[in-house]
């Protein structure tokens, strides 16, 4: 079974990426502000599990955060350098999230997979090691949400210079991946994931997304973790996220959620 879902995770992927292309090419743009959304929050088992095991688990909690604009280091290329443009990323959360995710462990090697709410309806896949006293880990993740575009360019054609301006909803699919880490401290968990997606790039479903011709930064999405096992079966936790664009500034959220397993 979650071989069959690896494959399904693997397959939507690589049609995501033949069903995607650009459309109309911007020369520049003045203004280009896009809806950012924290990736998922995807960890390992946070507890050394049974070898030759399969386990599943399902979680979920709420989120505190502020939404917030964020000033993008960017220029339009030569030779419309000079031209000011206005880049931004519109960080913005959902208040609560929801997953289940399925685990499978050899003598140390996990597999992961699983489906969740957070911030739209995602599937992740991963693998990594599992012992007595941590876990290590990477994943990747694949994510349909609706996201807000709002952009004016240009396209010079010859001596006519045709506008180029939207602002509204898309839907689209989000391409992401990352890594996580835990250790174990008796009932006590110090955990930590992160990962990386790029939201200028996300691909649209319903028709072609416009080149916009710019280097928009990538999003690292930082989460940080301490859980408490009530029992063996019940985790409860609290989550710090940060969000970084290019390893600069960006914006914080806190969450708390409890997870129930069964194995």
């Amino acid at each position: 079974m979650v071989k069959s879902i690896f494959k399904a995770a693997f397959a939507i992927s690589i049609a995501i990426l033949f069903s995607a292309c650009t459309g109309t090419k911007m020369d520049y743009a003045t203004m280009v502000n896009t809806d950012t959304k924290p990736g998922p929050n995807i960890h390992g088992a946070s507890k050394c599990l049974p070898k030759n095991s399969v386990g599943s688990r399902l979680s979920g909690g709420i989120v505190l955060s502020k939404e917030k604009r964020i000033k993008l280091d960017v220029e339009n290329e030569s030779p419309w350098d000079s031209v000011k443009l206005d880049a931004r990323y519109h960080a913005s959360y959902l208040p609560v999230y929801g997953a289940i995710d399925k685990f499978r462990k050899g003598e140390l090697f996990t597999m992961q997979v699983g489906f969740g709410i957070a911030d739209g309806i995602y599937a992740q896949s991963g693998f990594g090691i599992n012992t007595k006293y941590m876990e290590l880990g990477i994943f990747s993740f694949q994510r349909f949400t609706y996201q807000n575009f709002k952009y004016v360019g240009y396209e010079v054609d010859g001596k006519e210079t045709n506008d180029m301006i939207e602002n509204a909803d898309k839907l689209v699919a989000q391409l992401g991946a990352g890594a996580f880490g835990s250790i174990f401290l008796g009932p006590i968990t110090l955990g930590y994931n992160g990962n990386i997606y790029r939201p200028q790039a996300s691909f649209w479903l319903k028709e072609k997304r416009p080149d916009f011709g710019l280097g928009m930064p990538y999003l690292f999405t930082n989460n940080f973790s301490v859980s408490f096992w009530a029992t063996d079966d019940v985790e409860v936790y609290v989550n710090t996220t940060n969000l970084l664009v290019d390893f600069n500034g960006g914006n914080w959220s806190f969450a708390a959620g409890v997870s129930i397993w069964s194995i």
